[in-house]
């Protein structure tokens, strides 16, 4: 069933996926102005809303709730949210608000002011829902010296000023990028594969591997050196826009699904755990897909911005293509270089 032809393109919702590296991986030798071109340009795309590769407050508390009945989900509370919780119950003790009120008293905002004190309050607000990037960006837009900042606890205030100078791509890539548009929200958008069976196929995949020499190979791919050398060339020259250029291209993405995801198609494990492996990153894609679809239902006709690991961009397009009135728009109309 296919409805796109009743929307014209004008009218479509343009959802544009950018494929990142981790930023952490260069951590030591990034600086701001490595992404000031980059900015430039995802800046002249205005998009209505910013969502990134983190985990939505629903579904941490979701997680949080859970983990008291399964191992599965605490472990998964504790990989990846283990930072959101910690500052959210913080903020939640000084709001006297569980994160269901705060999430409710965030929704039923209708603007959102720009004075410090206000600032203050939905940063507090933000952490207590589990919505750490949207408190970050609350919070960058204090200035340094104003009084407002000390009516939160010295001790919270360093740690938001500590997360704020992560090297990470929300940090420096989604969170300036807000706020250079007056966003008061980023969306996250996360999502895992399903961890039941993720538990069964991943034990049998350690065990079967071994008869797989194929699986071996995967990380020494010429596509992923090339990648590297690129990278740390970008750093070099101060200027990471070429090689977010190179990781959004269509050769980039082709040679990248073929080395990591088309090598389980290849292996023909007995246990058919390579299979299940390829089966629960699609599975992944999908949910992820289907957050960003759901985000849509809130921007009709708009603009939304996806900052998300580049091995996830050719599944996300590929889903997301086939909703009814999106228009998938590729980064290197938006990144190419200005004459």
């Amino acid at each position: 069933m296919r409805l796109q032809h009743l929307v014209p393109e004008s009218e479509r919702t343009q959802v544009l996926v950018l494929g990142t590296f981790h930023f952490r991986e260069v951590q030591a030798r990034f600086q701001p102005a490595m992404v000031e071109a980059l900015l430039q340009r995802l800046e002249a795309f205005r998009p209505d809303v910013v969502a990134v590769e983190a985990l939505p407050g629903p579904h941490i508390h979701e997680l949080e709730l859970r983990s008291k009945a399964t191992s599965i989900h605490e472990v998964l509370l504790d990989q990846f949210a283990e930072a959101s919780l910690a500052l959210g119950h913080e903020a939640q003790a000084l709001l006297r608000l569980d994160m269901v009120q705060a999430s409710r008293v965030l929704a039923a905002q209708k603007g959102v002011s720009s004075e410090p004190a206000a600032l203050v309050t939905l940063t507090l607000q933000h952490l207590a829902a589990y919505e750490w990037p949207s408190a970050l960006l609350a919070w960058s837009r204090i200035p340094e010296g104003s009084p407002a900042r000390n009516r939160i606890p010295a001790a919270l205030a360093a740690k938001l000023d500590a997360h704020l100078t992560r090297v990470n791509e929300i940090q420096a890539v989604a969170i300036p990028l807000a706020r250079k548009l007056g966003h008061a929200r980023i969306a996250c958008v996360d999502e895992f594969e399903a961890p039941e069976p993720l538990e069964q196929v991943m034990a049998a995949l350690a065990v079967s591997r071994k008869e797989a020499p194929l699986l071996a190979g995967t990380a020494k791919a010429s596509v992923h050196r090339e990648s590297q050398e690129r990278r740390d060339a970008a750093v070099a020259a101060g200027d990471l826009l070429p090689y977010l250029r190179h990781l959004n291209s269509p050769a980039y993405a082709a040679a990248d699904v073929d080395a990591q995801w088309a090598v389980y198609l290849r292996t023909r494990l007995k246990d058919g755990s390579d299979r299940g492996r390829l089966a629960l990153w699609e599975n992944r894609n999908l949910k992820i897909a289907g957050r960003i679809r759901a985000l849509s239902a809130l921007y009709p006709g708009k603009r939304i911005l996806v900052i998300y690991g580049a091995a996830h961009k050719p599944f996300l397009d590929a889903f997301l293509g086939l909703c009814s009135d999106l228009q998938i728009v590729q980064p290197e109309a938006v990144l190419k270089e200005v004459p």
